[in-house]
């Protein structure tokens, strides 16, 4: 990091500032995305042009740009179809997960740190199970959080029969039958793999893609020196940096549309939920982890460089700009390590509806108090040395 004598500006981005900018990027519009291409190569041979257009799109409520690239990939499918078509399609046809997400989508919350849990709830469970197996326990339906663990997985387990994969298998046998129940794990593995290998793709033909007419007023006078993006899109690059002098670190990865699913580096996944020497120990699901994706798929962490020289340079200053990131504990060690200085000033902004809505603020706050602690958010939020302000995002102007 290039020190100056001016304040040296660093914006941390996630999912919000996409939404900001109008792009469908929320894991309801891509499993809507990954529905349409389904029905692509599923429906009858009969059903023309126009049918699929009426049927699947014309009521989808996204840019027009998607729709037209899914009905150009739909009228080449039988004599010339498109290469990415089919990778999607091969990856999500058997795909347990997105199988699942589609079954359950409605009974979850909107953002991706909703479906995320919701993999460390089904993964815990399994989890709960491979126990029970190991020891040759019968899970008795007085065990109180057991019987809980063994309802999330037989849910799951009984949404995937639905697949032809599973139509003639026996997975009532994986309650007990280790082999059996280590097969279908390989597999919640590999369907992983293949559906952040879609999102990929999502994210390079389509959102990439994508023209974003008006620039963000609380973002575009930033200027900063260093952007850390939670995000697999390239959005504030191609927007705002005109300069090609901003220094990034794509956390989570970035998006590479000649990847495939052996390569992609994109990091989507849970946080450590075991203690003790159990976190040493059990590692049966450890390629689930955030902590494994970024070590296994060498994920930038330029961020470190930058937290060591902030820490040097003690009399110079910083300032912090998070835009669109929930603060979920689930990035604590990287929030922490960036807000937790005091010379660097924090400016975090708010999603409103209207100009008195502060649902987002709350949760912020209370996501605030799990990082970093009551008494340290109490600090620098008040009194004359805060370090942290929280701002309320611009409201779009009314038509």
């Amino acid at each position: 990091m290039n020190i100056d004598t001016g304040v040296t500006r660093i914006l941390l981005i996630g999912n919000g500032f996409d939404l900001a900018h109008g792009l469908p990027t929320s894991y309801s519009y891509f499993l809507d995305f990954c529905d349409k291409v389904s029905r692509m190569f599923t429906y009858l041979m009969h059903i023309d042009d126009k049918a699929y257009e009426k049927s699947a799109l014309n009521t989808w409520d996204v840019d027009d740009s998607i729709k037209d690239k899914l009905l150009e990939w739909y009228k080449k499918r039988n004599d010339n179809p498109d290469k990415l078509a089919i990778e999607i399609y091969d990856n999500i046809k058997e795909n347990i997960w997105i199988h699942y997400f589609l079954n359950i989508r409605y009974t979850l919350g909107k953002n991706w740190i909703d479906f995320e849990s919701e993999i460390s709830n089904v993964i815990q469970a399994f989890e709960c199970i491979r126990d029970n197996i190991e020891r040759r326990e019968r899970i008795q339906q007085g065990e109180g959080s057991k019987v809980i663990k063994l309802e999330v997985v037989q849910n799951f387990v009984n949404i995937s029969k639905k697949l032809k994969k599973f139509k003639k298998s026996n997975l009532d046998d994986m309650y007990t039958n280790l082999e059996i129940y280590d097969e279908y794990i390989e597999k919640m593995t590999l369907d992983l793999d293949k559906l952040i290998r879609t999102l990929e793709i999502y994210i390079c033909e389509f959102i990439n893609k994508i023209e974003v007419l008006q620039k963000n007023d609380d973002i575009k006078d930033i200027n900063p020196d260093y952007v850390l993006s939670f995000n697999y899109s390239n959005t504030y690059e191609r927007i705002y940096d005109q300069s090609n002098k901003i220094e990034y670190d794509y956390v989570h990865g970035k998006a590479d549309i000649n990847n495939n699913v052996d390569t992609c580096n994109l990091v989507l996944g849970i946080d450590e939920y075991l203690e003790g020497h159990d976190r040493d120990e059990k590692l049966e699901f450890l390629a689930f982890k955030k902590f494994y994706q970024r070590i296994y798929k060498s994920t930038d962490s330029s961020y470190m460089e930058w937290v060591d020289e902030i820490r040097r340079n003690l009399f110079s200053s910083y300032e912090l700009y998070i835009f669109g990131h929930s603060l979920d504990k689930t990035d604590k060690d990287i929030l922490k390590l960036l807000i937790c200085n005091n010379n660097v000033k924090t400016k975090i902004y708010y999603h409103r509806k209207n100009k008195d809505d502060k649902k987002e603020l709350s949760k912020l706050i209370r996501n605030l108090v799990q990082i970093m602690g009551a008494d340290e958010l109490i600090d620098r939020t008040c009194g004359a040395y805060k370090t942290i302000e929280f701002k309320p995002q611009t409201l779009p102007e009314a038509d």
